[in-house]
């Protein structure tokens, strides 16, 4: 099977993917791993073709699967290192804000300021903020207050109270989870107010978009010559794959062909009958894997619709440690995503990987399907990768939670995370702009993206009758769920100096990104700060 590698990877975000790359341009071999069907991470943008009408074929909108991502930077260096990769196209990011049906610009500039008071003149603005400013500070002084005590004082000293009251309180409740008043001061710091006419929301002296989408901006990070020419650096990648940190908490020698004394008793009699049935009456999918497990091919004795404590899993190989489940197109849902991460973590406690495979893959492509599952059965021989990643490679290079990386041994993080509403409406234009931000309470989504207005411009927008939003809904992390922001409050900053500092302890163990440093990046530092490594 495979060598050992210079490096795993662990992720296939931006920093894995730019990393990657580099060390393949430095004549290093990587393994760049991810437990979702695809590459990219948060990047990634999922393609919905749309018809375009009277027999013009299809377009595709390329939907930006996990929120927004618009890169921008005054770093040329980054600039043309990202366009080397992939053209990025024009786009310009000028958000606008819908409160009560009144609709005003970001950043805050003079296009605001009339919206907001009717000024027309730069003097008549300033005059303006200044004495909603000095208003919030009277009013602290009267309450013996000398230094704002919470984000909305904060906010009010900053910008004043009208602004305040229409385009931030209720946005960043819903963003936080909390009132203002409940909000560190901290959060915060500054904010950007322009006495001109310019909706750009960001100073950068570059933005745009990768023509035909982020996909096009990781392919081409992660592609590699195949064969790999000898003594040169190579990529390859296993999507689909969730392999345990740590030694699971359930996880002990089999017995009775395998963990069935881990179910509930009373719940084993009718898992049993269930995965009786499961066998007589299995997918397509399931069918031609069956035939693939039972060729030979893989070297290892498969069971299928086996019992592992309360659940029935597709396919296991219990000497390798190795479950694979075949996922039809329910699982692309969010309810469901939820429900199978929970499904994994309580299987790897039991010290098994894990690899998903979509229907399509195992029906439509069985030599990659063997390919990939060969990889997998390689790397669940070096579980838990926290112990055993050196069998695997020299570096680990790890993009995950880094709480979760030493088995929450101080305690857990706190995350923010998104949940997306996904629409096709039957007009070509719904809104007019890719960002609107709903900023009163009453709503309950933050925002509306509407996708096609990060590629398409002028007419080009019109030539596709149909368009694609959608809806986002900040919430508070529960397991399960993808975390999306830290939480940077005291506490966790506390906490995660302390996860950092055990990081630093470990040798051969590179960690970067948001998840692994408890960090909020944009995407333009984390190609600069991995621009910069020594590789």
């Amino acid at each position: 099977m495979a060598q050992r590698y210079d490096y795993l990877i662990v992720g296939s975000g931006l920093f894995g993917a730019t990393f990657a790359y580099r060390a393949r341009q430095a004549g290093k071999r990587c393994l760049v791993i991810d437990k979702r069907p695809h590459l990219g991470g948060n990047v990634y943008c999922e393609p919905v073709s749309l018809p375009t009408g009277e027999g013009r074929g299809e377009a595709v909108i390329h939907v930006h699967k996990y929120g927004a991502h618009i890169f921008h930077t005054s770093n040329k260096q980054v600039w043309d290192f990202v366009n080397s990769i992939v053209e990025f196209n024009r786009y310009t990011n000028c958000p606008v804000v819908n409160y009560e049906g009144r609709l005003y610009n970001l950043p805050f500039n003079m296009n605001t300021f009339y919206q907001m008071w009717g000024v027309r003149t730069p003097e008549e603005a300033r005059q303006k903020i200044e004495e909603q400013k000095a208003e919030a500070v009277a009013k602290m002084k009267a309450e013996g207050v000398s230094e704002p005590r919470n984000l909305e004082e904060q906010a009010q000293l900053l910008i004043g109270k009208d602004i305040y009251e229409r385009l931030i309180k209720g946005y960043t409740e819903k963003q936080w989870g909390r009132r203002c008043t409940d909000l560190p001061a901290f959060i915060i710091k500054r904010l950007p107010v322009r006495f001109v006419f310019d909706n750009n929301y960001f100073n950068d002296s570059y933005q745009g978009i990768p023509i035909g989408g982020y996909n096009k901006l990781i392919e081409g990070l992660l592609a590699s010559p195949q064969p790999s020419p000898v003594g040169r650096g190579h990529i390859d990648t296993l999507t689909g794959i969730d392999l345990p940190l740590n030694t699971g908490t359930k996880a002990k020698e089999l017995a009775y062909g395998g963990y069935r004394e881990m179910a509930d008793p009373q719940n084993y009699p009718n898992l049993k009958e269930k995965a009786k049935q499961m066998r007589k009456e299995p997918t397509e999918a399931e069918k031609v894997f069956w035939e693939i497990a039972t060729s030979g091919q893989l070297n290892a004795k498969f069971r299928r619709q086996h019992i592992i404590g309360n659940y029935i899993v597709d396919f296991v190989s219990l000497e390798m440690r190795l479950i694979v489940e075949i996922d039809g197109g329910c699982h692309d849902d969010e309810q469901h995503q939820i429900e199978d991460n929970l499904r994994s973590e309580e299987l790897k406690g039991y010290g098994f990987a894990i690899l998903r495979l979509k229907n399509e893959e195992v029906i439509g492509n069985s030599d990659e399907v063997i390919k990939k599952i060969k990889l997998a059965m390689w790397l669940s021989e070096k579980v838990p990768l926290r112990e055993g990643f050196r069998e695997a490679c020299h570096t680990l290079v790890y993009t995950g939670q880094i709480d979760e990386f030493f088995d929450f041994r101080y305690g857990k993080l706190n995350f923010r995370t998104v949940r997306f509403e996904q629409e096709i409406h039957e007009t070509p234009n719904y809104q007019g702009n890719a960002v609107v931000n709903y900023t009163e309470a009453s709503i309950p989504y933050t925002r509306i993206i509407e996708h096609k207005h990060f590629e398409m411009f002028g007419q080009s927008v019109y030539d596709v009758p149909r368009t694609v939003i959608s809806k986002e809904y900040s919430t508070e992390w529960q397991p399960g769920m993808e975390p999306y922001y830290p939480v940077n409050d005291e506490h966790n900053n506390r906490l995660a100096d302390q996860y950092r500092a055990l990081g630093a302890q470990m040798p051969n163990v590179i960690f970067g990104g948001r998840l692994a440093e408890y960090k909020y990046y944009d995407m333009a530092p984390i190609v600069e700060k991995v621009l910069a490594m020594e590789i």
